[in-house]
């Protein structure tokens, strides 16, 4: 229990086969919830309000399960849309993923989903009104979180008819480190360290195949950090995948990701510990980064293009360029122009600045350095 709300699996897949209309055995990935649940009731530190809004968000879940599965029972074509040599954007939080994300969208050969259509990946609608509505409920969802949430946009800003990260299709089997971000859950992380995530991504595919069979286009655009973790199950799923991996030095990183936590818990938490924070992510990502090239191993080496943050903000347009290459689409004049317009229109100031400082978040910024040398030497971040 939460408060005096019921917050349990069993609890959260009632509501949901109710509203539904299905049986409750019919729903996926029932194990993640079950973890995810018991860790957010016993661990999770929620307001009431908090209780209420994930209990909502996890029934929502659900239903886009039943929604995804009835498309796909009345278009099974669905499931033989293909997806060919996605672009895969990952690397660490805080390194430049989202900037290549969004001049990446301004390319006119390239399929970037908007937010609005990650959190619909699945409906019937297939027309420009049925868009804009749904556009427009998403956009309704930013504004309402940005009210309990009023730092995150100098952090990250979102936009319903942008670019987003496709981590919400992931969270969509409630195996995804987003919720180690949005919460408080240290036994639900710990299971997670060690899950095998090739199913997840089955499902991951499942739904851009449906994102493209509704609006189709390739190659598609995929961005999330949390790839990084995953790099295996990612390269069983999609073969073929063309992966971006930003690099910036780890030191700064580390606290940024901590900074951002803390933030969008605060939203949900009735009290948040910076210090648990940074050392959650601290050792969430050291050990990552102490082996990279195991971490990559699962991918060809002719499928990974490198990319630091320190080149990407020096000439971003040129950058671009370079990605457009190794991912064989052509850097047209169209590609070009859109991306110095959305520069020019976007600093990186435009929201805020985000400031932060490691010792906010029980960090010291020497040992910091020393435990990333080995990466900043490889990568010359």
């Amino acid at each position: 229990m939460t408060g005096t709300l019921e917050l349990t699996a069993g609890s959260v897949v009632g509501e949901a086969a109710h509203r539904a209309g299905v049986d409750p055995e019919r729903f996926r990935f029932r194990d993640a919830l079950d973890r995810l649940t018991g860790s957010l009731a016993r661990e999770g530190r929620l307001t009431p309000d908090g209780a209420r809004t994930v209990r909502a968000t996890l029934v929502a879940t659900l239903e886009q399960q039943i929604t995804l599965d009835r498309l796909i029972e009345r278009h099974p074509e669905i499931l033989a849309t293909p997806v060919p040599r996605p672009i895969v954007i990952t690397g660490l939080l805080r390194t430049g993923t989202t900037l290549v994300h969004n001049l990446l969208a301004q390319h006119p050969g390239l399929r970037v989903p908007a937010l609005w259509e990650l959190m619909n990946p699945a409906t019937e609608r297939q027309d420009q009104q049925g868009y804009e509505v749904l556009a427009d409920r998403a956009q309704h969802y930013v504004d309402e979180y940005n009210k309990v949430a009023p730092e995150l946009p100098r952090i990250h800003f979102l936009d319903a008819r942008r670019p987003d990260e496709c981590q919400r299709l992931i969270g969509t089997t409630f195996a995804s480190m987003v919720y180690e971000m949005r919460y408080r859950v240290p036994s639900y992380g710990a299971w997670l360290r060690d899950k095998d995530m090739v199913e997840e991504y089955r499902y991951h595919r499942r739904q851009v195949q449906a994102m493209l069979w509704r609006i189709p286009g390739a190659p598609v655009v995929l961005k999330c950090p949390f790839h990084l973790w995953s790099l295996t199950a990612l390269a069983a799923v999609y073969p073929d995948a063309r992966v971006i991996h930003m690099h910036r030095d780890p030191a700064e990183t580390v606290p940024s990701t901590a900074s951002l936590c803390s933030v969008i818990r605060r939203a949900r938490s009735e009290r948040v510990d910076r210090t648990e924070i940074g050392h959650q992510w601290l050792h969430r990502i050291e050990p990552i980064m102490t082996d990279v090239e195991e971490t990559r191993r699962a991918l060809p080496p002719g499928q990974v293009l490198d990319v630091r943050y320190r080149d990407l903000v020096r000439d971003p347009v040129a950058q671009i360029a370079r990605i457009c290459a190794f991912a064989g689409v052509p850097m047209t004049p169209a590609a070009t122009t859109g991306a110095q317009a959305y520069l020019a229109a976007n600093s990186a100031t435009r929201h805020g600045r985000h400031d932060y400082h490691p010792a906010q978040f029980g960090l010291d910024a020497a040992d910091l350095s020393r435990r990333f040398t080995a990466y900043r030497e490889t990568f010359g971040c």
